[in-house]
C-alpha cells in the first residue's frame, strides 16, 4: 500500500510539472479553430493519453519489481549466513550486513565509519593488515583467518590481549575472503565463523596425541611385561631352590641365614616386576567384589603413621558408594604409590585430600575419553597442594622409570604402576597440575553391578598328601618344572609330568586313572593354560585346575573367568604357598 501511494504521489507531481510547461508550448502551435480540426487534435490526444497510461503501467510494474528485487536482495545481504563487509584501505567500514554486525555484537550504524582492526586481536592484527595489502597492492583474491575480540574486550581499549594459544573457546574466530573493487579503492570481505571447526581440529589433535601416547606406553608395557615374564621364570627358580635349601636339615644355621638373606632379595627382586607387571597391564590378580571406601580406608589409616604430624590428610570417602570388582592389593598399590608421591611434592608440609564419589559418564564425556565406555564408576581422587608440575613433565610421569626424584630414592615406577593397574582395570586416570599450585588425580574404575560374592581369604598350613591324590604338572620351562615338581614331590603328591600342552592331551588320554589336579603354566606355546584346563575336562569333569604364571594375558580375561575365576597363582611363589593352594584347591566342591 505505502508503493502505491508513493506513486501516486509521484505521477501527481509529475502532472502538476506539466500543466506549467502547457501554456509555453502552445505559443509556438496555432489554435485550431474548425470543427474538424478540434476532433482530429481531440482524437490524437485521446490516443496519446492512452499510450501513456500504458507506459505508465508498465513504469509503474517495472518499479515495483526493482524494488522486490531491491527488498530480496537487501534481505539476503542482511541474513545470509556469511557476514559481508566493504572496506576502504584503513579498514574503514563503509557498508556491513546484519550477520556481521552480529558477529562483532555492534550495531550496523555504529560500525559504519569505525575501523575492523579494532575488532582483531593483536597478535592477529599484523596478518590482517598484511592481508589488506596484499588484496589492494597486489589486486588479488587473498584470505586469512583471525580471532575476534569479545564485545567487553572491544569496548576497553587497555583491556589484555588474547594469545594465539589461548582457549579460544570463549573467542570467535573467523576466516576473512577478501576482493578488491574494480576502482581500487574498496574491498568486499566475506567473514565465516569457523570457530567450531578449529575446536574440533584441537579436539581431534588432542585425541591423536592421546592415542600416540597410550600407544607409547602399551608398546613399552609389552616389552615390560615380557621382560618380567621371563625374569619371574628366573625368580622361580632361585627361590624354589632357596626354599628347599633353607628346609634342608644338613646346613649350619649361620649358611641358611645366608641364604635366608638370599631369599629376601629374591623376593624384593620379585617385587620390582610385579611393578612392571602392574605397569604392563599383565600383573596376576584376584578378583574380588570390593567395598572401595573400605579398602581406602583401611590402607589411608596406616599411610598416616608414614606421612608424619607436619602433613594432614583428609578422607573424604562418598555415602552409598559403588563397589568394585578388583585385586584389593592392586587398590594398595595405587593408594600408596600417590599418596607418597603427593608427600614428595608437598616436601613433608601441606594438606593432602582424598576423596571417593559415584560418577554416570555419558556417551559425550567417553568421546573425549576413548578408553571409557558409558556407565557407572567409582571416582578416586587424590589432590595434593604441593609444588605442583610443568607441562613437560605432565607429559612424561606414566613413563616407567621417569622421576624427578633421584635416582638413589625412586626407581621410577610408582605412577606407571598405578597407571598399569586403572588400564588393567578398565579404567582411565587423568591428572591436573599447575607449577607451584598442587597437582590432582582423578581415578575412574568401573563399579560392580552383579551380585556381591567376596570370597574369603583364608591362612591354611601347609599340608602333606596321603599320596593318593595325583597332579598334572604342565610347564614348558624346564628349570620351573623341576623346582615345582620338587616342591610337589616332596608334599606327597603323585605327579604327572608334561613339557607342553600336546604331551599334557597325550597323557591324558593313555593315563586311565583319576587326575585330581591340573597345575599348568598359562602361557606356553601352541596353546595357553586355560584351553589346556577346558580341553581336559571334557573327558575329565572332575578335574580341579591351578594355573601358574608370573604374567597375565588375554586367556585369563575370559567372560567366564569373570564370573567364575579359575584358581591362579603368581610367580614366583614359595614352596609354602604352593603347598597352601595346592590344598585349597583340591578341596574345592
Amino acid at each position: 500500500m505505502k508503493k502505491k501511494n508513493a506513486l501516486i504521489d509521484g505521477l501527481t507531481e509529475l502532472r502538476g510539472r506539466a500543466e506549467k510547461r502547457w501554456p509555453e508550448t502552445q505559443k509556438t502551435k496555432p489554435i485550431p479553430t474548425s470543427t474538424e480540426e478540434m476532433h482530429k487534435v481531440i482524437h490524437e490526444l485521446s490516443i496519446h493519453q492512452i499510450e501513456l497510461e500504458m507506459q505508465q503501467e508498465e513504469l509503474l510494474q517495472s518499479r515495483t519489481e526493482l524494488e522486490d528485487s531491491l527488498e530480496r536482495y537487501t534481505e539476503l545481504y542482511d541474513f545470509a549466513p556469511l557476514g559481508y563487509l566493504t572496506l576502504t584501505r584503513d579498514s574503514t567500514i563503509i557498508d556491513v550486513n546484519l550477520t556481521a554486525t552480529k558477529m562483532l555484537c555492534v550495531e550496523r550504524s555504529l560500525l559504519k565509519g569505525d575501523r575492523f582492526g579494532r575488532f582483531i586481536t593483536v597478535e592477529d592484527l599484523p596478518i590482517f593488515n598484511a592481508l589488506l595489502e596484499r588484496v589492494f597492492n597486489r589486486r588479488e583474491p587473498k584470505y586469512a583467518e583471525v580471532i575476534l575480540l569479545n564485545n567487553d574486550t572491544v569496548l576497553h581499549q587497555n583491556a589484555p590481549s588474547i594469545p594465539r594459544n589461548a582457549d579460544i573457546v570463549n573467542h570467535q574466530t573467523v576466516r576473512i575472503d577478501a576482493i578488491v573493487s574494480d576502482d581500487g579503492q574498496e574491498c568486499r570481505a566475506i567473514l565465516t565463523d569457523i570457530t567450531k571447526e578449529i575446536q574440533a581440529k584441537m579436539e581431534n589433535i588432542a585425541l591423536q596425541l592421546s592415542l600416540g601416547e597410550a600407544q607409547k606406553l602399551e608398546s613399552i608395557g609389552r616389552l615390560a611385561g615380557g621382560v618380567a615374564h621371563d625374569f619371574n621364570n628366573m625368580l622361580q627358580v632361585m627361590l624354589g631352590n632357596l626354599d628347599l635349601l633353607i628346609d634342608s636339615e644338613d646346613l649350619k644355621s649361620s649358611v641358611q641365614e645366608i641364604f635366608s638373606d638370599l631369599r629376601m632379595s629374591v623376593l624384593k627382586s620379585a617385587g620390582l616386576t610385579s611393578q612392571l607387571l602392574a605397569f604392563a597391564r599383565r600383573q596376576p590378580n584376584k578378583l574380588q567384589v570390593l567395598d572401595f571406601n573400605t579398602v581406602v580406608s583401611n590402607t589411608v589409616s596406616i599411610l598416616k603413621h608414614m606421612l608424619g604430624n607436619t602433613l594432614e590428610l583428609v578422607y573424604k570417602p562418598a555415602k552409598d558408594l559403588l563397589p568394585v570388582m578388583m585385586d584389593g592389593t592392586q587398590i594398595d598399590q595405587i593408594i600408596t604409590n600417590l599418596v607418597i608421591n603427593a608427600k614428595d611434592a608437598m616436601q613433608g608440609n601441606g594438606i593432602l585430600t582424598i576423596q571417593t564419589r559415584n560418577a554416570h559418564l555419558d556417551a559425550e564425556f567417553c568421546e573425549h575419553h576413548p578408553e571409557l565406555v558409558p556407565g557407572d564408576y567409582v571416582l578416586f581422587i587424590v589432590q595434593d597442594n604441593g609444588c605442583g608440575m610443568d607441562k613437560t613433565t605432565l607429559d612424561s610421569i606414566f613413563e616407567p622409570f621417569f622421576s624427578t626424584k633421584s635416582r638413589a630414592s625412586n626407581t621410577g615406577l610408582g605412577l606407571a604402576t598405578v597407571y598399569g593397574i586403572v588400564m588393567q582395570n578398565n579404567g582411565a586416570i587423568m591428572v591436573s597440575s599447575e607449577k607451584g599450585k598442587g597437582t590432582t588425580f582423578e581415578i575412574y574404575l568401573p563399579s560392580y553391578a552383579g551380585k556381591s560374592s567376596p570370597v574369603p581369604v583364608t591362612t591354611r598350613d601347609e599340608k602333606i598328601s596321603d599320596g593318593t591324590k595325583i597332579i598334572m604338572l604342565v610347564e614348558d620351562d624346564k628349570s620351573v618344572r623341576d623346582i615345582t615338581l620338587e616342591f610337589l614331590k616332596s608334599f606327597g603328591y603323585k605327579v604327572l609330568l608334561a613339557a607342553s600342552p600336546t604331551e599334557a592331551i597325550s597323557l591324558s588320554n593313555e593315563y586311565s586313572n583319576n587326575i585330581h589336579l591340573l597345575v599348568s603354566d598359562v602361557i606356553m606355546p601352541g596353546m595357553n593354560g586355560r584351553d589346556l584346563a577346558m580341553i581336559l575336562k571334557k573327558n575329565r569333569p572332575s578335574l580341579k585346575i591351578l594355573l601358574i604364571s608370573g604374567y597375565a594375558d588375554d586367556s585369563l580375561e575370559s567372560k567366564e573367568d569373570k564370573e567364575s575365576p579359575l584358581p591362579f597363582l603368581g610367580k614366583p611363589f614359595s614352596r609354602r604357598e604352593l603347598a597352601q593352594k595346592v590344598s585349597e584347591v583340591l578341596e574345592l566342591p
